[in-house]
């Protein structure tokens, strides 16, 4: 007869327990439904997002790594109008190309340099196109600014390896590994974020595990309305030179 009052304290705690056991269940099906999406489905995503696009603009930041350890600071304003082929970069940093500008236009990229008022026009497959700015593959450097992950890795392996919390939402990592094995760059990683499927993040990998680039496209703004006149514009007084083959 002592014990009855008992009888509602379990009934309490055993609803507490089925409460947080609910609880914990409906945190983790966010993740398991995330996770169940394949690597292919994930790039379909991002190639589906790329195309969608009308223009975009953001913030590339991060770093070129030489092989002797020194560091290059990179921070660069980028506008891409996808459907032009077009797009501008204007670069912060490094301290030595600052205020230089760079367009790729279809087939051809207009580098300004700024300290002698001039614009180099190369074809977008010249390996010097890109000013130095980025370093040369043994297949030369690729004039290109693009989200469609699926499409600039094609001849890599994708591997969905990761799927992180971010501050907008679930970000997915994938890993593409190089089917040529004695390239420079082995593996590229990427984190896209599923808010909007667009990449945030790429790392470049060389075979040694040595970090040749890390780049990060923050403030990401989309479909604003750019005009394609003026992200092609370069100062009207610049001496020309056309290295065009």
């Amino acid at each position: 007869m002592h014990h009855a009052p008992e009888a509602p304290a379990r009934r309490r705690g055993q609803r507490r327990r089925a409460h947080l056991a609910a609880l914990a269940l409906a945190l983790a099906l966010p993740l398991a439904t995330a996770q169940e999406l394949d690597v292919t489905t994930v790039l379909d995503n991002v190639t589906a997002a790329a195309r969608a696009l009308d223009d975009a603009s953001f913030l590339l930041t991060g770093k070129l790594v030489d092989t002797d350890g020194t560091t290059i600071t990179l921070e660069i304003e980028i506008e891409v109008v996808p459907p032009e082929s077009l797009a501008r970069a204007y670069i912060v940093q490094p301290d030595a190309l600052a205020d230089n500008e760079i367009v790729l236009d279809g087939a051809a990229v207009y580098n300004y340099t700024f300290l002698t008022n001039q614009v180099m026009i190369f074809d977008a497959d010249d390996p010097d196109a890109l000013g130095g700015l980025l370093p040369k593959g043994e297949d030369g450097a690729s004039a290109e600014i693009s989200f469609d992950l699926g499409a600039i890795f094609a001849g890599y392996d994708a591997k969905l390896v990761d799927v992180e919390a971010g501050e907008a939402g679930d970000v997915y990592v994938v890993n593409f590994t190089n089917k040529d094995q004695t390239a420079q760059i082995l593996d590229v990683r990427a984190r896209i974020a599923a808010s909007d499927w667009l990449p945030r993040q790429l790392v470049f990998i060389q075979k040694d595990g040595h970090v040749l680039a890390e780049l990060n496209a923050e403030n990401l703004m989309l479909d604003q309305g750019l005009d394609p006149a003026e992200v092609r514009h370069l100062p009207d007084d610049a001496e020309v030179i056309d290295n065009r083959h």
